[in-house]
């Protein structure tokens, strides 16, 4: 159930992928941000009432520390992909934001299996040739920078919620967008930017929001049933952005890509089936 959710959290960021790429190339990263976020905190409030669970305020300041990780891995993802596009941009954040929590669930006591501890390895053998292609963007190393910022930003923000307990419920998640949101807004009024994107895509920002929201929610049940198994299934959300990267956005992708998008799906298989 923990890869499970793990994927659906990877879904849903190439969801938003596909909406908010088309928010940022109209406005100002952080502009797009503050409605984004705004969205998710609006959902993630909205649905605490059907998720088992009660305010615990070790959880919520969990969620609070996590979101200012979150919002600012999600504003320099975005940057990344504007400069660099998804082939570059997602699996560098994708490994980072993935090794940094997998390691600590394994300090903190949780002990994978051996198929898990192997296919958590393939998975991201296959993420590192994922990001070893697909180089023709024209500011390759800008975005390589973004990335390696966003990734270890994400890294931390995830890692909090690793102890996150069951009975806390949806709380984190609110925690978590209000802190990102407010960090937002705080960037925006410093560096006197527009406040809102421009209306003909405010739509898209709303959805990218609701998609946002979505992988939050995944995460952390995921986190619930199996922390390790949760992570390696979130860290797949590179393939899901270079499918819709190549789709919708025309980004390249190389053989070595393809190959390295195969060996994420079989490692993930291989920690669903311990």
């Amino acid at each position: 159930m923990g890869a499970l959710f793990g994927l659906l959290t990877s879904v849903s960021i190439g969801t938003s992928d596909l909406f908010g790429r088309r928010v940022v190339m109209r406005c100002h990263v952080l502009s797009a941000m503050i409605t984004f976020q705004g969205t998710a905190a609006i959902i993630s409030l909205a649905i605490v009432p059907f998720v088992p669970g009660s305010f615990a305020s070790d959880d919520f300041l969990r969620g609070l520390v996590s979101g200012v990780g979150l919002g600012t891995g999600l504003a320099c993802y975005y940057t990344s992909l504007d400069r660099a596009g998804s082939a570059v941009a997602a699996p560098i954040v994708a490994t980072l934001s993935a090794v940094i929590p997998f390691a600590y669930t394994t300090l903190r006591g949780h002990d994978p299996p051996l198929i898990a501890i192997v296919g958590a390895a393939v998975a991201f053998g296959g993420l590192g040739l994922v990001t070893a292609g697909g180089t023709r963007g024209t500011h390759v190393a800008t975005g390589t920078a973004w990335a390696l910022v966003s990734g270890l930003a994400y890294g931390v923000g995830l890692g909090i919620l690793v102890d996150l307990s069951e009975s806390s419920g949806a709380w984190p998640g609110v925690g978590q967008r209000l802190s990102s949101v407010a960090a937002m807004a705080a960037l925006v009024a410093i560096r006197r930017l527009p406040a809102l994107p421009p209306p003909e895509v405010m739509g898209y920002a709303v959805l990218t929001g609701i998609a946002s929201a979505g992988a939050t929610i995944f995460f952390i049940v995921g986190i619930w049933f199996d922390a390790p198994a949760t992570v390696v299934g979130a860290s797949m959300f590179p393939v899901m952005s270079v499918l819709v990267g190549r789709a919708a956005y025309n980004d390249p992708i190389n053989m070595r890509q393809a190959i390295g998008i195969a060996a994420a799906v079989v490692g993930v298989a291989a920690v669903v089936a311990s």
